[in-house]
């Protein structure tokens, strides 16, 4: 809750910017602020800033923490093999019994694991029979294909139309990936007539590529009513749980409608509430004060992006002795994202979460 959080105790005094909350008592434990881990320091008027933003609040990327334990997303930095396998792995959710193929430079590597389900998923190839080079930079032409392979049952490739490129030869081994690619928007070219499929990707590049894919997928779609009865629910029942003090409550909401932003949100917010509000003998309630309507705006299997208008909450908190000591309201209105994980819908981004992290 931003004003809540800003207003009743002017949180902003006690949280670090480095996600540690700086309490009197220093055996007290803390809770990490969502800002550490969602807010980078270096995606500022990039062009590529609201897909990599929104790919970090929704758990699929991430970014690298710097030596002044700052987070830094790198959307000029190149991408490797790896990592990039990695990213997909995880935004497709993928998993298998099936043994990856032998590749005998991953036996140590950090992404083993992802590179092995790809690799039995047949989404992946080695640069030899034996090595898959996991930290060789991958180029545009290579994710093309794995783009291709992993998203062919959920995207229509077929219904676009394939774009021709001065250095796309025909000759290229990419060139019937580039070509089906493109033909749907999710690769672009470096300019009106060049795609430069040999060139190392940038991570800003892949993030927006595989942002796109997610868009594009059309099976399993859930229906409005399911989407936005998500969000008020999300909304309802931590009021309910609030105004009952139930702090188990709070978490367990949190649990079962929120994802990536929006969970670590709900999680600080559940912290905060009971250590600064019901700990101190003092009750906050809430109510939706409002008729809010609902549009969904863009779907997709896994991605859902709806309008919220009219969602107002207010809030009371008192004292001890049951007097008032704050009154205000909070805005929810805007858009939300919500991501499919686990077989469920879930909230993780919003309008209001990201006035959050600016705040």
């Amino acid at each position: 809750m931003k004003k809540f959080i800003g207003g009743v105790l002017a949180a902003a005094l006690l949280v670090s910017p480095f996600g540690q909350t700086a309490l009197a008592n220093e055996d007290e434990e803390y809770f990490p602020d969502p800002w550490y881990y969602y807010s980078a320091e270096d995606i500022e008027g990039h062009w590529s800033q609201e897909d990599m933003e929104n790919m970090l609040q929704a758990d699929i990327i991430r970014g690298v923490r710097g030596a002044d334990d700052l987070l830094y997303l790198q959307p000029e930095a190149k991408i490797t093999r790896a990592q990039f396998t990695t990213l997909v792995v995880r935004a497709l959710e993928l998993e298998t019994d099936k043994p990856g193929k032998a590749f005998t430079d991953i036996g140590k590597h950090w992404a083993k694991e992802e590179i092995n389900i790809a690799s039995a998923l047949g989404i992946i190839n080695g640069k030899t029979d034996t090595e898959f080079k996991p930290d060789m930079n991958i180029t545009r032409a290579e994710i093309a294909k794995i783009i291709k392979i992993a998203f062919d049952p959920s995207v229509t490739f077929e219904d676009g139309t394939p774009k021709s490129f001065s250095d796309l030869k025909t000759s290229h081994w990419a060139y019937k990936y580039i070509r089906e690619v493109s033909g749907v928007d999710i690769l672009r070219g470096k300019t009106t007539t060049t795609v430069e499929p040999d060139s190392n990707a940038k991570r800003s590049e892949a993030s927006v590529m595989l942002k796109r894919a997610l868009w594009l997928e059309n099976i399993d779609l859930p229906t409005d009513e399911e989407v936005t009865g998500l969000i008020l629910s999300s909304e309802s029942d931590t009021l309910t749980a609030l105004n009952a003090q139930n702090v188990d409550g709070l978490y367990e909401v949190n649990e079962l409608t929120r994802f990536g932003l929006g969970y670590e949100t709900g999680a600080y917010d559940a912290w905060f509430i009971d250590t600064f509000i019901f700990d101190a003998g003092e009750t906050l309630t809430g109510e939706i004060a409002s008729h809010p309507s609902m549009g969904v705006e863009a779907v997709s299997s896994r991605l859902v992006k709806v309008n919220v208008e009219n969602f107002i909450i207010d809030y009371v908190q008192k004292d001890a002795e049951g007097n008032v000591i704050d009154e205000f309201s909070d805005d929810r209105s805007g858009e939300y994202y919500l991501i499919k994980r686990y077989g469920e819908w879930n909230v993780y981004s919003s309008d209001w979460l990201k006035l959050y992290l600016e705040f």
